[in-house]
């Protein structure tokens, strides 16, 4: 069994999803640490979770370091984020009986990202002594959304922002690398 280290976005409930199908998802967690969109993440979350009656937990992080995720300028990199966010995890899941945990880097994230990357997760896992799952790791974002749609999820089930606010600001990376996505599954099923 395994827990989805679940952020809101597009990747983690394609991570979720398929754990949920294959009848091997224990629990969701969402970590709150404090960044500008987890708001709106976070609604998302629970959604997902509340809608199919899977456990949510969400631990706290206070006073993390944000890096440029605080102004939404540029890559958001937060420093050592998936480290901390996978221990949290990892810590919660133990829990609900969680022998593995299932994070969304997608091969999208590898070249900014540094703990998107195989050998970091591999090496997390080894310092966490329990599996790490990394479903999407050779995928990119239009893979990943074609999928997410062949799972029943749709981008109103997913936050694409770095940014906090009512919409997504259509301006940041992730805003405009999902919506490019988007548009390619659209493009791919009017043909």
């Amino acid at each position: 069994m395994t827990a989805v280290l679940l952020s809101g976005g597009i990747d983690s409930l394609v991570c979720a999803e398929l754990a949920r199908q294959a009848g091997e998802l224990a629990a969701c967690v969402f970590v709150d640490y404090g960044h500008p969109a987890q708001i709106a993440e976070g609604w998302r979350a629970f959604a997902y979770a509340g809608s199919r009656g899977v456990p949510l937990l969400a631990p706290h992080v206070r006073d993390l370091q944000l890096g440029a995720m605080s102004t939404a300028d540029g890559p958001a990199i937060v420093p050592h984020r998936n480290a901390i966010l996978l221990a949290v995890a990892a810590n919660a899941a133990t829990a609900h009986g969680a022998t593995s945990l299932t994070i969304g880097v997608s091969g999208a994230d590898q070249a900014a990202y540094k703990d998107c990357r195989p050998a970091f997760v591999d090496a997390m896992a080894s310092a966490l002594g329990m599996p790490i799952l990394m479903p999407l790791v050779d995928m990119q974002k239009t893979a990943v959304v074609r999928r997410a749609a062949q799972l029943g999820l749709t981008k109103d089930d997913a936050w694409p922002c770095y940014r906090g606010g009512p919409s997504p600001c259509g301006q940041c990376a992730s805003c405009q690398e999902s919506a490019r996505a988007w548009r390619v599954l659209e493009q791919d099923l009017a043909t």
